[in-house]
């Protein structure tokens, strides 16, 4: 199998910086993919509420240390498909590539009502980030609309900012307990239940909405509105792969997602983070499950045949023997046997390529940058000292 990775992370966020970390430090080649850059909707997040990580920056800039110190690539082009396989195959705006095992954590789209001249106002009155733009309605008064956990969090964090926070609950609220008791203590915002809007108001700039309750209709003047409805998982990304209604991809055949992205996830940092880490852990398995076995020889007896002793199985190893290299401390005797070990394994195994490095000296350390260069490069490393 030929790949240019081991491992693609489709998604850069809480749960895909995870999982790409976790690939990368059991020594497998891990690109991530984030269309924009790393961090995903974390980014817009000033105080973490379930979160021991601080603000949303600091804490996307510790994940990407993390995955980045770990060997993981980090790209900007976007993923516009992908192809189940093996390999898979994944179109980028970079063009195609393929990997042993692809992790799907694009997260949920940005919320929308669903209302006639509703795009026309994004940006003049409706946005979807509160650590974004909640500043720019200071003093004054703001709807938000939604039913789930980042709903109530989004609403919390413009209550700093807005002079009355109304939000508007399609049926009953889904956040959890202590979001609720939150809610309540703030005397800025006010939360109606069974709301739902069917206007907009204003030319040009937003100046109100139209909310339809059990009471009827009524007018609610509001400078901004914050929709948090009809997010969307990335239905459709991957080729073949079932969706539930909002869209969230439901794992099947190999296919793993992590996060808000798939299927009835719960929707907290600490549940996409671990779940992004499971995600990581169940690639390294996949692809160790699909790596067969690695066969020892005695290069002074030659290459035994197919029919002789059977393979002695690497347990716990992705390696093939397609990514060997061969490392000697330059006694001359240890490079000699290392190299005709070396040419015995490429004739053998048909490689198109077999790596190669010594030491300068046998009496001086290794180069560090020689050994990071091996580990990152190489899944096996095939060591020959001599006296």
């Amino acid at each position: 199998m030929s790949t240019d990775w081991d491992v693609a992370v489709v998604g850069a966020g809480t749960a895909g910086l995870a999982a790409a970390r976790v690939a990368a430090e059991r020594g497998l080649r891990v690109v991530a993919y984030e269309r924009m850059s790393p961090g995903g909707q974390l980014v817009n997040l000033t105080v973490l509420h379930d979160h021991p990580g601080g603000t949303g920056p600091e804490l996307v800039s510790a994940l990407t240390a993390a995955a980045e110190g770990a060997g993981v690539r980090l790209s900007c082009a976007e993923v516009t498909r992908v192809h189940p396989g093996t390999p898979a195959r994944l179109e980028t705006a970079d063009g195609e590539v393929a990997a042993g095992a692809v992790v799907i954590a694009a997260g949920l789209s940005a919320g929308r009502l669903g209302l006639p001249g509703e795009e026309a106002l994004v940006g003049r009155g409706i946005s979807t980030c509160a650590g974004c733009d909640g500043p720019l309605f200071r003093g004054r008064p703001v709807a938000v609309v939604g039913d789930d956990e980042w709903t109530a969090e989004e609403a919390l964090e413009l209550a700093g900012y807005a002079s009355a926070v109304t939000v508007l609950v399609p049926g009953e609220p889904r956040w959890s307990a202590a979001r609720a008791a939150r809610l309540a203590a703030d005397e800025r915002v006010e939360v109606v239940t069974g709301a739902a809007v069917t206007a907009l108001r204003g030319e040009g700039v937003l100046s109100g909405v139209v909310v339809r309750t059990a009471d009827g209709e009524r007018e609610l003047a509001v400078a901004g509105v914050f929709p948090f409805v009809n997010r969307r998982g990335p239905e459709g990304l991957v080729a073949g792969l079932a969706a539930d209604a909002d869209g969230r991809l439901v794992p099947e055949d190999g296919v793993l997602v992590a996060g808000d992205a798939r299927a009835g996830a719960e929707q907290s940092l600490t549940a996409a983070e671990a779940d992004g880490r499971a995600a990581g852990e169940a690639a390294v398995a996949a692809l160790a499950a699909g790596a067969g076995s690695l066969r020892v020889v005695d290069p002074t007896y030659g290459v035994l045949p197919e029919d002789d002793a059977g393979p002695v199985e690497a347990t716990g190893s992705t390696a093939t023997w397609r990514d060997v290299a061969l490392f000697t401390n330059s006694k001359p005797n240890a490079t000699e046997l290392l190299r005709g070990l070396g040419a015995r394994l490429q004739a053998h195994w048909e490689l198109p390529e077999l790596g190669f490095a010594a030491k300068d000296s046998a009496s001086v350390p290794a180069d560090p940058d020689q050994i990071d260069w091996l580990s990152q490069r190489f899944k096996m490393v095939l060591v020959a000292v001599g006296d």
